[in-house]
Order: C-alpha cells, then sequence, then structure tokens
C-alpha cells in the first residue's frame, strides 16, 4: 500500500489539485491493471463502451421516425382526416408474411395475392376514412405509412438486438451491431428525406425508367390503362410499332407492369418481337452517378409477381429482354433526382432507339417498359 502522506511530500511544490489529479490516474490505472485479471469484467467494460455507441445510433434511428410520424400526421390534418394517430399507428405496424416456400408450386401467385392485398388493404383504409380523397393524396398518404413502417421496423429490430446482447452479456453480438447500426442509419435518414421529397411531389431518381417512357408517350395521344395504375400507348418508330407502357403518374406509384406487359403481349401474339426495360439500379461504391448498363432479362426491383409475369409470357413467345439500366446508391433511388441521372434520360432514350434499330427490323412490334416510380412524372 503506498503512503498518500509521503507522496505528498515527495512532491515538493506541486499544487494540491496536481495531487489530486495524479492519485486518480494513478488509481484508475492501478484499477485497469487489475481488471485485465478478471475477463469477465473487462467484457462487461467493452460491452458498455459498444453499447453507448449503439444506442446512440438507435435514438437517430428513433429521431427519423419520430419526425416521420410527425410529418404524416400532419398531413392527414392538413386534409382533414379523421383520427389520424389511430391511421397511422394501425400502419406502421403493418406486415406481410412470406407464402410458404418449402412447397414451391403457386408459391408466385400466392406472393402476389399477399402483396396486392395488402396494398388494396391500406387504400381501402385511406379510402374509409377519407371517402372524396384525390389519387394524388391518397398516392402522399400511401407512401408516408410505407416510410413510417420501414423506419419503425428498423427501429424495432436495432432495439431487439441491442436489449438481446445486454441480456445475454454478449460481446459478439455487440460488436456485430455496432459495425451494422451507422449503415441503418444512414437508411433511416434516406427513408426519412424520401418522405419529404414524395410529399412535395418532386420526381426521385427511382422515376428514371418512367422519365424515359415519358419522352415517348408525349407524343402519343391515344393511351389507354393495360392494369391497375399503368398506362400504355402506341407509336410508330422507323417502320416499327412501339408499345410504351409506364405506371400512371404524376402520383407515386410504380403500378403493375408485369400484368400490363403480360397483358399487352397476350393480345399482340408473336407479333412482339422485342421487350425493353428500363430502370434505375443500385450501383456499387466507386461507379458514377447516371452511368448507363445494358444487358438481358428483365430490369425490376420486385419481390417476384410482376418480373416473373413478363418472364413467363416473354418465354411462352420466344420474346429476347433487353435491359438498360442507370446506377445510383440507395439514397439517390428514393430521394430527389439528381442531375446527372436526369440528364441521363435523353442518353438512355437514344440508346433504346439504337436498340430497336439494331436488334428489330421494320413490321416489328416492340415493347417498352420505363420501370420505377412515377412520382411527379406524368405521361
Amino acid at each position: 500500500m503506498f503512503n498518500i502522506v509521503a507522496m505528498a511530500q515527495g512532491l515538493g511544490g506541486s499544487s494540491s489539485s496536481e495531487f489530486l489529479l495524479t492519485t486518480i490516474l494513478y488509481i484508475v490505472f492501478m484499477g485497469f491493471i487489475v481488471a485485465s485479471f478478471f475477463p469477465g469484467f473487462q467484457q462487461k467494460m467493452q460491452i458498455g463502451f459498444l453499447s453507448r455507441d449503439v444506442e446512440k445510433n438507435l435514438y437517430m434511428i428513433e429521431g427519423y421516425l419520430k419526425d416521420s410520424k410527425s410529418m404524416a400526421e400532419k398531413l392527414l390534418k392538413d386534409k382533414n382526416f379523421p383520427e389520424p394517430q389511430q391511421f397511422i399507428n394501425k400502419v406502421m405496424e403493418r406486415f406481410v408474411i412470406d407464402p410458404v416456400n418449402i412447397e414451391p408450386t403457386d408459391i408466385i401467385s400466392r406472393m402476389k395475392l399477399l402483396l396486392r392485398a395488402n396494398e388494396d388493404t391500406v387504400r381501402e383504409m385511406i379510402t374509409k376514412y377519407s371517402p372524396n380523397i384525390d389519387p394524388m393524396t391518397r398516392s402522399q398518404i400511401e407512401i408516408s405509412a410505407e416510410v413510417v413502417n420501414a423506419l419503425n421496423m428498423i427501429f424495432k429490430i436495432i432495439r431487439h438486438y441491442l436489449l438481446m446482447a445486454k441480456k445475454l452479456n454478449s460481446i459478439m453480438i455487440m460488436y456485430q451491431l455496432q459495425m451494422v447500426a451507422p449503415i441503418y442509419v444512414k437508411l433511416a435518414e434516406a427513408y426519412a428525406r424520401a418522405q419529404k421529397v414524395f410529399l412535395q411531389g418532386i420526381p426521385v431518381g427511382d422515376g428514371l425508367g418512367p422519365l424515359v417512357a415519358s419522352r415517348f408517350l408525349m407524343n402519343i395521344n391515344d393511351k389507354w390503362v393495360p392494369s391497375k395504375d399503368i398506362i400504355a400507348g402506341t407509336m410508330e418508330f422507323e417502320g416499327r410499332r412501339l408499345i410504351v407502357v409506364k405506371a400512371e403518374g404524376p402520383m407515386a406509384t410504380v403500378g403493375t407492369p408485369g400484368e400490363a406487359v403480360q397483358n399487352i403481349i397476350e393480345k399482340e401474339g408473336s407479333k412482339v418481337s422485342r421487350i425493353i426495360t428500363v430502370d434505375a439500379a443500385l450501383k456499387l461504391e466507386g461507379e458514377d452517378t447516371g452511368s448507363i448498363a445494358e444487358g438481358m432479362g428483365v430490369a425490376m426491383g420486385d419481390p417476384g409477381p410482376e418480373k416473373i409475369a413478363i418472364e413467363r409470357v416473354a418465354t411462352k413467345y420466344n420474346i429476347p429482354i433487353d435491359a438498360v439500366i442507370v446506377k445510383m446508391s440507395m439514397e439517390e433511388a428514393i430521394t430527389e433526382m439528381r442531375k446527372e441521372v436526369y440528364d441521363s434520360a435523353d442518353k438512355v432514350v437514344n440508346y433504346v432507339k439504337d436498340l430497336i434499330r439494331e436488334r428489330t427490323k421494320p413490321g416489328d412490334s416492340v415493347v417498352l417498359v420505363g420501370v420505377g416510380n412515377t412520382a411527379g412524372i406524368a405521361q
């Protein structure tokens, strides 16, 4: 045991505050040395440090969730929506259970039923509260409900694993949580920003596909509805019959493009020689926003039903499917359309025209699908 009096005498002219600080540092240092001989105590200290970092991220996610709920509630109040808080509490806890996949037979039709039924149920809930609501406002409420629901899920999952790590005293869970939490903070921030953009009716990055389609549709007077929330039109392009498909704007919706293409081709039959899909795609770090790439297949970020509808009808009639994508980050896809993305639309239009010239011949029919959320983009 060291003698504090002797130490004080040895310090000579040092002030009492310096002596106190030195003593505290010495005690802390000795404490760490002693603690190093007790792994359990050391682990608890590490968990404590890690949990504070995770809690800071969780607090930020909770802030985005509260702001999103407040924004949704304000929208509903402004539209004279009765009991807005009750509606928000309902939709923020909604979920869709995946169909049984151990027996894959008709899994796509079952998934389609569940997804469509969920969309229809939310829409019916909105019209029940406000029977005379206009389509634009309804789509804004639907988007707000989706954002609140997503943020609520992110918050609850991070909180769940944080509390579990503490309960189990598991440093491995805490380490993993600390690594992924900042990613989810960034995702939550993007969702929060997206809600503001959608409520203003501003086109988002994911609207690249519909924007390209609208460049063709704006020259077409005769348009029709091939499926729910989808608009289509036919025009002649250098001797070819071009059928253009996109979600009906300017409401915030992606519609049912797969069903639309299926209906169109079943009607046209073997006359269709090519399907071209245009969509936004997530870029890898280091890739340029707005860069264009081409491949084969259905360019569509769909859980399954819409995408497979195009693949099945294309297989039935042996129709090749071209995919043209414009690259962007997740944040850029769901927030206001960047200049680089907007400028790429004209380049994609020319790219599509070149594809039609090179891979089809006069007299052929071609289906062009602009895939994506058509918020703020008319036809």
